[in-house]
């Protein structure tokens, strides 16, 4: 997944491991429930983490954005409330409005593709600006995997 935006780089999934690269270089992984940060110098981070598409998913729900790696001690947004919707075009669009403690008021869309149930696009509005997330299903990346 491509981020454009105020903090662009691109995340990568596989089905239990992910990591965010920026400018190609791999900063962060998360593997088997354990999250690793590059820019110290690959130091463990404390914690019990979960990895791969499930960060996707608890990221979007919880914060309203997607992240490489979920824990349930990151702080979350308040005043959370989603909705889903069918667009004129058959797909489904998930709406995510939301107060964060670091950008104020938050509006994240996902269009999803009811049969493949894959995301077309996604886009995130906050205190910072417009963020665009691009996905990727067919990008080849390195496995993910501990430095």
């Amino acid at each position: 997944m491509t981020i454009d935006g105020p903090a662009p780089g691109e995340l990568r999934y596989e089905p239990t491991s992910s990591a965010t690269a920026i400018d190609g270089a791999v900063k962060f992984v998360c593997v088997g429930g354990q999250a690793l940060d590059g820019q110290s110098g690959w130091l463990a981070v404390p914690g019990d983490w979960t990895c791969g598409p499930g960060a996707l998913v608890r990221g979007f729900r919880t914060i309203g954005q997607p992240l490489d790696a979920w824990s349930a001690a990151l702080p979350k947004d308040s005043g959370i409330s989603e909705s889903i919707d069918v667009t004129s075009g058959g797909q489904w669009r998930w709406t995510y409005r939301a107060k964060s403690p670091f950008a104020g008021s938050v509006t994240t869309r996902i269009i999803v593709h009811p049969t493949t149930g894959r995301i077309a696009s996604a886009t995130r509005l906050d205190g910072a600006g417009t963020t665009d997330y691009t996905f990727d299903y067919e990008a080849g990346f390195p496995t993910i995997a501990p430095p």
